[in-house]
Order: C-alpha cells, then structure tokens, then sequence
C-alpha cells in the first residue's frame, strides 16, 4: 500500500512560477500544489534545505487572474524536484488558492 505523506488536498499543476531568493529570481515549474506547500521542478544550487525564499504565482481571484506572493522555505531537495512548505498565507491568497485548488476537482 502506498501511503501519502501530505494530508491536504494538491493538484498537479502544469504553470510557470517566480522563486525569489537572496541570490536572485529563478524561473521554473510546478509539479504540484496544496495550500500546505508545492513541489517545484527546480534544481539551482542557491536553494539548500530551511533557505527561505518567496514563490509568486497567478492564481484566479474575484478580478480575474492576480499575482500572488507567498513566503514559503525548502522543505527537501530530490531527484523529482524542489519541495518547498508555505508560511502562514493572509486570508485573501489562503481563499485565491482553495478556489484554485477546487477548480475542476470531479468527485469522488
């Protein structure tokens, strides 16, 4: 049996993000998303685990499509990717990410 080690809900996302680091911006992927954390498809040495960084992503809002910024740190580093856990998120980006999250979900 497979057990999942993330109790929140992520969908596979397919969109280009901004990672921001003291070192600089980087450009990559999103493997997933929860609005816990999300695995990035990201290899740059600057990002080691516990380094904190800020991911801007867009993300649908009551006014269409907006940027949002979230404080997040290194979680681990792997050969599929970056994890990466979110700080505490203000209630506007927590609810722009539930209703992302829940779009196009089917039930179970």
């Amino acid at each position: 049996m497979d057990l999942e080690r993330r109790s929140k809900t992520r969908k596979a996302v397919k969109q280009e993000v901004m990672i921001g680091h003291e070192l600089g911006h980087r450009l990559c992927k999103i493997h997933d998303l929860s609005l816990k954390g999300a695995m990035l498809e990201l290899g740059w040495g600057a990002l080691t685990r516990d380094v904190e960084i800020e991911l801007t992503i867009s993300l649908p809002s009551t006014k269409g499509r907006m940027s949002y910024r979230l404080p997040a740190r290194v979680a681990r580093i792997t050969q599929e990717g970056t994890a990466i856990k979110f700080r505490e998120l203000d209630s506007s980006t927590h609810e722009a990410m539930q209703r992302y999250l829940q779009e196009g979900r089917r039930p179970a």
